[in-house]
């Protein structure tokens, strides 16, 4: 019975210590995560916020059944972006004229 016990108490031994080298490993490997994370450049960090045509015209025609609901979109996107240039433009231009004076 005595052999039993000690047993018992060794087995849960190992297994408390078995848990805490457990523990101290994904400590280390969060630690080493962290370490590359922040040495490493973000995918993002360049890239401009803007998204092109095809990507918008791609992420607002998922799901669509007829064409027709895709070339209104597409037309929209269109007008949309060309609405943009022009007050761009429209910007860039009195800049211009501000600075001139």
């Amino acid at each position: 019975m005595s052999g039993n016990q000690a047993e018992g108490r060794r087995e849960d031994a190992l297994v408390k210590q078995r848990n805490q080298m457990r523990e101290e490993f994904e400590r280390q490997k969060q630690s080493l995560i962290n370490e590359t994370e922040k040495a490493r450049p973000s995918a993002h960090r360049f890239v401009g916020q803007h998204d092109s045509m095809e990507d918008t015209l791609k992420k607002s025609t998922v799901g669509l059944v007829h064409l027709e609901e895709f070339q209104q979109r597409r037309k929209e996107l269109e007008e949309a972006k060309a609405r943009e240039a022009a007050m761009t433009s429209e910007l860039k231009t009195c800049l211009e004229m501000n600075r001139r004076r």
